[in-house]
């Protein structure tokens, strides 16, 4: 079903981390299930970096039950994840604050692959997955090509969060330095990146993937940049998908409970609980100050990356948008 490629450069080797393993390309064999949107686009479905570890759930997640009722958050890392996890399930719940306060996100909207890239987790997250009450809010960071195949026959709803990679790329080096106890360069890092040796790299096909799906009725599109600039107009437009009415004053009341200030210091949702996790599992030392929701920002990557990574960044960008038609946005 799946071709593994171990990656044994010099540079993959350098960001490899205890926590997660070996690295290793996972490529599935036949696309020919995927929806036909994907199939038709000039490039092939997206391949992901993940552990060597991963190859022994790899199939159990493609025959994953899928259920219409659900809900699947997808998106590549560090591009609005927990934000938009947030946003969907207290829209889908009625807006039940209490209950959200109550229930940790992660409990409320489960990483159905967590359990495979992190050998030493003593949960097994699929199967917390397989046993939840339905209707079930299911995050993933997994390209199209690795997902549950009902997904496409079953056709649940699936709400994706875009990201510009400049942004993303940003972020991702402190997550994986913090989270993932990386204790290399940020250069090689960086560099690691631009060769796609990094976990659940790369990222901009993983986007297409959905891009190119994104008219569909059950799959719902949306930009981190566009949440940033106007959660009004997002909130709406959710609403819409989910087939959900809500007064301005709800959705004014929920915009604030979103915002990046009020979401950072919220621990029911900001997956404090999975960085003190992650902490304990890696045995790294982390900063104190380091916050998993750290700026929420849009053009961080002006102040920390130098002219030249960008210009290379740009480039690297353009070469996998090439004959897509979609772009990022700023």
């Amino acid at each position: 079903m799946f071709t593994y490629n171990s990656l044994t450069s010099e540079l993959a080797k350098a960001v490899q981390v205890p926590v997660n393993g070996p690295l290793v390309e996972v490529l599935l064999n036949d696309p020919s299930d995927l929806p036909s949107g994907a199939a038709d686009r000039p490039t092939p479905p997206a391949y992901c970096v993940l552990n060597d570890n991963y190859r022994l759930s790899a199939d159990r997640i493609r025959n994953l039950t899928v259920y219409e009722d659900d809900l699947w958050i997808v998106t590549a890392p560090k591009c609005g994840t927990t934000w938009t996890q947030e946003m969907m399930w207290l829209l889908d719940n009625d807006l039940n604050y209490q209950k959200a306060s109550e229930i940790n996100l992660i409990d409320r909207s489960i990483f159905l692959e967590f359990c495979t890239l992190v050998p030493s987790f003593d949960q097994d997250t699929i199967a917390l997955v397989e046993q939840m009450r339905r209707p079930r809010h299911i995050k993933s960071h997994l390209p199209m090509a690795l997902l549950p195949k009902q997904l496409w026959m079953v056709r649940p709803r699936i709400v994706y969060c875009a990201r510009n990679p400049k942004d993303m790329v940003t972020s991702f080096s402190h997550h994986y330095r913090h989270m993932h106890g990386y204790m290399g360069t940020r250069e090689t890092f960086l560099e690691a990146i631009l060769q796609d040796v990094v976990m659940f790299q790369p990222q901009i096909p993983h986007t297409l993937d959905f891009w190119y799906i994104r008219d569909e009725p059950n799959v719902l599109f949306i930009h981190f940049e566009e949440m940033k600039r106007n959660m009004g107009k997002v909130l709406e437009r959710t609403c819409e998908f989910l087939g959900k009415t809500y007064t301005p004053e709800q959705l004014k009341r929920l915009e604030e409970h979103l915002s990046f200030e009020v979401m950072k210091k919220n621990d029911s949702a900001n997956n404090s609980i999975l960085l003190k996790l992650m902490k304990s599992i890696s045995s790294t030392e982390t900063k104190d100050s380091f916050q998993f929701m750290r700026k929420g920002q849009i053009g961080s990557h002006r102040e920390e990356l130098s002219g030249e990574y960008i210009q290379k960044l740009n480039a690297y960008i353009e070469r996998h948008l090439k004959s897509s038609g979609f772009k990022f946005m700023e």
